[in-house]
């Protein structure tokens, strides 16, 4: 467990530090009150009821269980801390009481990438994150030949294997009787990279 913080106020390395601890959630959830400080939107997530099957829990919740269900590297890392961050500003609810969050991903990208120069990150670390946000939704078997080429452009061989990493760690975040999705990840995967090398 990490204890040290400078003073009340939670700093970009001190959040960074916790999210490359063993088990991030544990820790940010300790620093909750800093943490909801420097990102005032991940505390709207919390105790949001995403009114899905495919979630069980709300959406602060799954952002935690993705965080601690990510490869250890810090793009991964910030990418999950904000990668539903934009779901409560895109909610609509259908006739039938069921949540729907279309481009709750944009919203998501356009609150990280606000965040990324209000406290001067990085330029190329940025953009990862913001394009591991951006695509962690969309599904390649969905895609035509120019958006695959497209998005391997943008993401390049390492990139790919952590977003597919990431849509993986996102499936198991959710409802476990729609954990027979990650087969579907594992073929689009295999079919970026059967296409690319």
């Amino acid at each position: 467990m990490i204890h040290n913080i400078e003073g009340d106020f939670m700093t970009i390395n001190f959040l960074f530090k916790l999210l490359m601890s063993d088990k991030p959630s544990r820790n940010l959830v300790v620093f909750e009150k800093e943490l909801f400080e420097l990102i005032p939107e991940l505390e709207v997530c919390k105790g949001f009821d995403q009114k899905i099957e495919w979630h069980i829990y709300d959406v602060y919740q799954h952002i935690l269980c993705v965080v601690d269900n990510v490869p250890n590297d810090l793009v991964s890392r910030v990418a999950a801390l904000f990668h539903d961050v934009g779901k409560p500003l895109s909610f609509t609810e259908d006739e039938n009481g069921v949540g729907h969050f279309y481009g709750h991903w944009e919203e998501s990208q356009k609150i990280f990438d606000e965040f990324a120069r209000k406290y001067n990150l990085d330029k190329d670390f940025a953009k990862q994150v913001s394009n591991l946000i951006l695509y962690h939704d969309k599904r390649v078997k969905n895609m035509s030949d120019e958006e695959m080429r497209e998005l391997y452009q943008i993401f390049g061989n390492e990139g790919l294997k952590r977003l597919f990493d990431f849509k993986r760690a996102d499936l198991l975040a959710q409802n476990k009787k729609f954990h027979g999705g990650l087969r579907d990840i594992d073929n689009q995967e295999k079919k970026m990279l059967l296409k690319y090398n």
